[in-house]
């Protein structure tokens, strides 16, 4: 019995079900049990069910039942982990091991380590799962199985490389993992890892390693392993400002975890989201999934899922501006990445940390958290994550009076560091400027007395603000739809999954189409950005060079097609509006 099967396999296994009759039958019932125990995990709780049922009444060698019933406890064992019953799951571990020296089954015994490895893994016990992969590793290398062997390999390199990602690129031969027998499992795997290992590196590579990685585990049913992959592609694309691919993965992730019922994985697809709708500046929408997503981890163990939604939830509450809230989730994502020796993410969360301290006042803190993180990426090459250095030490030095950096050119630390983190993110393949980075820069411009280039930031700014509104009013909506739709799901996946680009959307609820581009003009649009700044007219009509009078003039237009009676009233419609949003 395999470990995983291709569709075909499993296709040519239900028809011979069909068919079958007697023993032939129980043992074709469990072989399917287990081959779905990953990809229609209630059928095949179901299969067992029947399988136990009449394998005590069919004539079968002794042997033979003893390495049925190891591998019926094996399967009720995985999906028990996934659904996190863990007193059941351990129990029926225990109960394939009490029969390996009655079992016919010699690979048995190396199954069982690889399904240790999923339980420890779903108790976030990292140390005991690496060893259970080891441990079939020899059992494997014993047995004289390679294909087993080198999947074994595999997934401990792949898990590996959440801790040491370089370690995943190696190619001496040692890790197992180059897929060079082209098996499909091993190939996920290694992807995999190497998309862990890029995701800091070249994030616009990554996504498509890990997109081929999660096709790959579908092909042999490997459904939580390729749901990860395709939350992992859409997190890389986000980093990049490639929203329009990064919500169709997130969209695809979270529908097929809510198929699942698997509650580790609902709630992290639920904490994708919500970060997601943070980044498009849906703020208390993303908090409220992000709580959500919380409650789904409930059932779970502390480890890297839950330390992501209290990660996601501290930077959402941060830019609320309720900055004192997320010091204490943002501690436990601290505390919880530290425990699994997740390095990458440790990192990122020491950065917002950074940030939270700094909205509290804290800024030594601040800057001791930046300091280790500063080290963290040095040490692990995590080259994409300089970029939320210089972006923190903006925050920090706009907030606070700090000495300036050594060798400052520019006219405050808030520009310098501003601008470094332009200039490092451009540096990045695929690399988009946000447009909270313009807002920044013209503000910090503006308020050094640089009227010009504070202007050309805020255009920056407003360019990408319109592509941002438009994605708000397409994929996030489209994204929560999904999520809260009751429709049973239809059951099965019927051939191989994979984000498909933008979403489109009825008129009801694309008819709020940006106001910017259908009743502002250009020059209005210009008016406003230099407004929400707090331009006063002759500031305005010097930088636009025209009179004070037709700065009047595009006011008074402004203010009709707002229904605005201030200055004031115009920014705040405007923002109400979309039309500007200067808040994330």
């Amino acid at each position: 019995m395999d470990l995983y099967v291709s569709s075909g396999e499993l296709a040519n296994l239900e028809a011979t079900l069909d068919a079958a009759q007697g023993p032939a039958r129980v043992e074709t019932l469990v072989e399917l049990a287990w081959h779905l125990r990953q990809r229609e995990s209630g059928r095949a709780l179901a299969l067992v069910e029947e399988a136990e049922a009449h394998l005590p009444y069919t004539p079968l060698a002794v042997d033979t039942v003893h390495a049925l019933q190891a591998r019926i406890a094996l399967t009720v064992c995985e999906i028990s982990a996934l659904f996190c019953r863990f007193d059941t799951a351990e129990e029926r571990l225990a109960d394939a091991r009490a029969r390996l020296s009655r079992c016919a089954d010699p690979l048995v015994e190396g199954d069982a380590w690889l399904a240790e490895a999923v339980v420890a893994k779903a108790r976030g016990q990292r140390d005991r799962e690496l060893a259970a992969y080891e441990r079939g590793v020899v059992v494997f290398r014993t047995a004289g199985d390679p294909v087993r062997l080198a999947r074994a390999k595999a997934w401990a390199g792949y898990e590996r490389a959440f801790t040491a990602p370089a370690a995943a690129d190696a190619d001496d031969g040692s890790t197992g993992m180059r897929p060079a027998d082209t098996d499909p499992a091993c190939d996920a795997l290694w992807s995999a890892a190497r998309g862990l290992m890029l995701s800091r590196r070249e994030p616009a590579t990554a996504a498509d390693v890990l997109l081929h990685a999660s096709e790959q585990a579908q092909r042999v049913g490997l459904v939580r392993h390729a749901v990860v992959c395709t939350m992992n592609a859409g997190t890389a694309l986000q980093g990049l400002g490639d929203y329009d691919l990064a919500a169709a993965c997130f969209d695809l992730a979270a529908t097929v975890a809510r198929k699942t019922g698997w509650p580790a994985l609902i709630g992290s697809s639920q904490t994708r989201l919500g970060w997601f709708l943070k980044e498009l500046g849906r703020l208390e929408e993303g908090r409220s999934v992000l709580v959500e997503g919380l409650a789904s981890l409930a059932v779970t163990p502390a480890g890297i899922n839950k330390a992501n939604a209290n990660s996601a939830l501290a930077q959402t509450l941060l830019a609320l501006g309720r900055g004192a809230e997320s010091v204490a989730p943002m501690a436990e994502a601290i505390r919880m990445y530290r425990e699994a020796q997740s390095t990458d993410n440790l990192a990122l969360c020491l950065i917002g940390q950074a940030r939270a301290l700094a909205a509290a006042g804290q800024s030594h803190d601040a800057l001791a958290s930046l300091d280790e993180a500063e080290t963290l990426i040095e040490r692990h090459g995590f080259a994409t994550l300089t970029v939320g250095v210089s972006e923190a030490l903006a925050e920090i030095h706009r907030l606070h009076a700090l000495p300036p950096p050594p060798g400052m050119t520019a006219p405050t630390a808030t520009i310098h560091y501003a601008e470094a983190t332009l200039r490092d993110g451009l540096l990045i393949n695929g690399w988009r400027p946000p447009a909270s980075l313009y807002v920044s820069l013209a503000d910090a411009w503006a308020a050094a007395g640089e009227l010009a280039r504070a202007y050309d930031y805020a255009r920056k700014a407003l360019a990408v603000k319109e592509q941002e509104a438009a994605l708000k009013l397409n994929h996030p909506l489209a994204v929560l739809r999904l999520r809260r739709e009751s429709e049973p799901m239809p059951s099965g996946f019927a051939g191989l999954w994979k984000p498909s680009g933008p979403l489109e959307l009825g008129d009801d609820e694309s008819a709020g189409t940006s106001l910017s581009s259908k009743i502002l003009t250009p020059k209005e649009r210009e008016i406003l950005q230099l407004l929400a700044r707090n331009f006063s007219n002759k500031e305005i009509a010097a930088t636009l060079e025209v009179s004070d009078e037709t700065v009047k003039w595009h006011l008074k237009n402004m203010y009709n097609k707002l229904k605005a009676g201030s200055r004031k009233h115009a920014v705040t419609r405007a923002r109400t509006l979309g039309v500007i949003d200067f808040s994330s």
